[in-house]
């Protein structure tokens, strides 16, 4: 405690009566609940990088605005995010332990956000889901073709769900019993794929896990090593995947969920592009899933740009930025349009990431396995607050 070390959380400012906060979440899910503190609480913070020591800290805070903050007042401050297990030290090691061997232990991954992004209640999501694709005047997607993928947001559905529903409803009368599908981990991790073998619930129902394709990728030495339960717990990105699955498929399938980690050493020029790991997994994904001799769909839940104040731009976002923003998306759409995955890492890379793809590897691995389709995209939006903005989109694949 007395050289604190904050551990990885999210924080962005907020607005509260007036006045300027900073909210604190955790993408881990450690923390039960966001914690509101001010500005002048996250300097503290920022500066718990477990080199300086709380004298360190107390120094650098006079010298920053001239005032001083007792040491009970900062020991006590301390406490407060170590009871939060923000510190990262033996009480959340300990913590996380436990809750590792826990969920480890269990085969269904229980819902996370149900109640919070959606219903809990069964019937309440039933309902909502059916005020979302009810009749609105759009044709029904039974096009005479064979869809191999969608592509689809994981944005809350209330930004999101006009987009997630014009892709969705392709798959209406679709029969493919098995689903594959790349979601974003918001959290860092040490692999750059982390497949999960575990079934997924929902207030609706259970999406049962391949256990013919669990059990190739077990015997595969290269896909086996890729097998990580723990960063798909919280995750949202597939989650908010499945009760849409769930609602619009008139056939019963199978799911293998896989969460994609950073290309951003290959956007850094780091590594080597091409990539030489995952062009590996793509050949054995591509030869597992064949071996498991099921039709299958791969699903991306995806968004694009993230930009603005609470991402950390400090430009204005104004109306050009938007449609600057706006256009280089669309680059973005028609390599995706163009099932080039290579045009669409290029792309991000050109531009040095710096409109936060959120989705660039689910994108690029989907577009690596759908190679041999065709792609409409089906819709797009940018969200906007007047500070930030999200962009995503959606798109089906098929031949």
């Amino acid at each position: 405690m007395e050289n604190p070390q904050i551990r990885y959380i999210e924080a962005f400012p907020i607005q509260q009566d007036g006045e300027e906060f900073v909210l604190i979440q955790d993408s881990e899910g450690i923390m039960e609940k966001p914690l509101v503190i001010t500005r002048n609480a996250a300097f503290l913070i920022s500066l718990m990088d477990g080199n300086h020591s709380l004298r360190d800290i107390q120094a650098e805070y006079m010298r920053t605005f001239g005032q001083l903050i007792y040491m009970e007042h900062l020991e006590q401050f301390v406490d407060t995010l170590d009871k939060n297990l923000l510190l990262f030290n033996d009480n959340y090691r300990n913590f996380v332990d436990r809750l590792k061997k826990e969920y480890e232990a269990e085969k269904t991954r229980e819902p996370f956000l149900a109640g919070r992004s959606y219903p809990a209640n069964r019937m309440d999501l039933l309902v909502y889901l059916d005020s979302v694709f009810k009749e609105d005047g759009q044709p029904q997607q039974n096009l005479n073709i064979e869809i191999t993928g969608i592509l689809a947001p994981h944005i809350d559905y209330n930004r999101g769900i006009e987009v997630y529903r014009d892709v969705y409803r392709y798959l209406k009368g679709v029969e493919k019993p098995l689903i594959v599908i790349l979601g974003v981990s918001h959290r860092q991790t040490e692999k750059i794929i982390n497949i999960s073998l575990k079934d997924f619930a929902t207030p609706i129902d259970t999406c049962k896990n391949s256990e013919m394709l669990a059990t190739i990728i077990k015997e595969d030495p290269v896909l086996a090593s890729y097998i990580d339960e723990w960063p798909h717990r919280s995750e949202h990105s597939i989650e908010l995947q499945l009760p849409l699955l769930q609602f619009v498929m008139d056939y019963d399938f199978e799911i293998l969920p896989i969460l994609t980690g950073s290309m951003h050493e290959c956007i850094q020029g780091i590594k080597p592009f091409p990539d030489k790991e995952i062009e590996d997994i793509i050949v054995r994904l591509k030869d597992a899933i064949e071996r498991c001799g099921k039709p299958c769909i791969v699903l991306s839940g995806v968004d694009l740009a993230h930009i603005g104040e609470q991402f950390g731009d400090r430009y204005p976002l104004d109306n050009l930025t938007l449609a600057q923003s706006k256009t280089k998306d669309e680059r973005l759409l028609e390599s995706i349009r163009d099932v080039d995955a290579e045009r669409f890492f290029q792309l991000v890379k050109d531009e040095g990431d710096k409109r936060r793809i959120c989705g660039l590897t689910a994108i690029y691995l989907q577009l690596l396995l759908l190679k041999d389709s065709r792609c409409h995209i089906t819709g797009y939006k940018q969200w906007y607050d007047g500070k930030s903005s999200v962009s995503f989109a959606g798109a089906v694949f098929f031949t």
